[in-house]
């Protein structure tokens, strides 16, 4: 299995949308960021290795892999859901709802 595409959805409040913007954009590279491709920071990105695994145990490792690795590399953001969802072509498409951090 590979992720075709991912979505990051902000749910808006008041705020400066130039910030949300950056912490959308932040959000999307760590979640296109394997564990252990970035050179210098091995420890950046989500794990892929539940790829391979039935789609109901991938979806909750998954879902753990996004909400730490944003948790530690996007402190101002927070993961309120976060899916992996099959298409028809057998491909993966994972998605994460952010919210602003208190």
């Amino acid at each position: 299995m590979e992720i075709a595409s991912i979505q990051v959805a902000f749910e808006y409040g008041t705020g400066d949308n130039a910030l949300d913007r950056e912490i959308v954009r932040n959000c999307e590279m760590i979640m296109s960021t394997p564990k252990g491709s970035s050179p210098l920071f091995r420890d950046f990105g989500i794990e892929t290795s539940m790829l391979d695994r039935p789609l109901d145990v991938a979806q909750n490792l998954f879902a753990v892999s996004v909400m730490e690795a944003i948790e530690k590399w996007e402190p101002r953001a927070r993961v309120t859901r976060a899916t992996l969802t099959p298409d028809k072509d057998g491909k993966i498409n994972a998605k994460a709802v952010i919210v602003r951090a208190q």
